[in-house]
């Protein structure tokens, strides 16, 4: 059995009571201390003091959400270049936390790139808007304006990002249409005015009229386009109240039209209701018309072979949309088509 000394006992319970008085000094100190400071984070940016915060985790997980989802339905993405670096401290209790107000510089930092939608025409961007419902609504009615004319801007939507920009509200619709359409208009009153003067320019003479008048050849007409549907015929519609003069082929907008027959153009230009119309004199008196073209490929004067290409399909004039209305006339009276094709 080990036997201790009563010099070692001693010794031993001095070191205790030694270690004892510092744990309990520690502590006082401790609480002391904790009376008086406390622990925060010093935030600083790119070598800037931001402030302190109580909480790293919870400003991490602020910023983190604020990267990936922005603040806004609208953000695309956000870049924070510069990433915030954090330092325990204790601080004098007085000493005030600033959560709120450093995630706001931090925010502040960040690059912020919104989702926005523009109208564009002819490659151009002309208005910006917050949703596609609303870029859309804009291209539609624009398309809509410009679907009688001859020559039709492109008119599309780009997904774009933007960090600063003016977006259009619905109320500005119209006006952005209006503004849009203005010059379109503009344009194509043009070419009306140069098309009209030039067909009025020229005419067709009195010998080749009567050459084709006086001949007996045998016409076979054939139909005016490659494919199409019929989308309405010869005769009566809309319960009795309109007789249409043509047979109507439905069918892509710039699609060729060729000649039925042999003859000599006498008409390529604008003509109200029939927007733009061409006229080909054919032997014996015969005449077609071929209405609502979007361009012509000939003009007055023309000597045309069956099957040459003499316009486009459009949709001018009064139509609801591309086709081409086909005309066969005898003596200056409508005919039914279906009769000759």
């Amino acid at each position: 059995m080990l036997r201790v000394s009563s010099r070692t006992k001693l010794a031993i319970n001095i070191s205790i009571k030694i270690i004892v008085a510092m744990l309990v000094a520690s502590s006082l100190m401790f609480a002391l201390l904790l009376a008086s400071y406390k622990p925060v984070y010093k935030v600083s940016l790119d070598g800037e003091e931001l402030g302190y915060a109580t909480s790293k985790s919870k400003i991490q997980d602020n910023v983190n959400d604020y990267l990936q989802d922005g603040d806004s339905e609208n953000v695309g993405y956000v870049l924070m270049e510069e990433k915030p670096t954090y330092s325990l401290k204790l601080a004098k209790k007085e000493i005030k936390t600033e959560d709120e107000s450093i995630l706001a510089k931090l925010k502040d930092s960040c690059d912020v790139f919104y989702r926005v939608y523009a109208v564009e025409v002819n490659g151009e961007q002309v208005c910006l808007a917050d949703n596609m419902e609303l870029a859309q609504s804009v291209v539609d009615k624009v398309m809509k304006k410009q679907e009688n004319y001859t020559k039709q801007a492109t008119v599309r939507v780009a997904e774009k990002y933007e960090q600063e920009y003016e977006a259009i509200a619905e109320d500005d619709i119209d006006v952005t249409v209006a503004s849009i359409i203005k010059p379109i208009k503009a344009e194509n009153d043009a070419v009306v005015r140069k098309n009209n003067t030039y067909a009025a320019a020229k005419t067709v003479s009195q010998e080749v009229l009567t050459s084709l008048l006086e001949s007996t050849k045998e016409l076979n007409f054939s139909k005016p386009v490659n494919g199409g549907v019929i989308t309405s015929r010869y005769g009566w519609r809309r319960n009795g109240k309109e007789y249409h003069t043509g047979l109507d082929y439905g069918i892509g907008m710039g699609t060729p039209i060729y000649a039925a027959e042999d003859g000599v153009v006498t008409c390529a230009q604008w003509s109200g209701n029939y927007g733009y119309l061409v006229k080909i004199q054919h032997a014996g008196n015969y005449e077609t018309r071929y209405a609502h073209c979007s361009k012509f490929a000939v003009t007055v004067g023309t000597e045309v072979k069956k099957g040459d290409v003499i316009a486009y399909v459009g949709s001018t004039g009064r139509s609801t949309g591309p086709h081409v209305h086909l005309e066969i006339r005898y003596e200056g009276k409508h005919l039914n088509p279906e009769d000759f094709l």
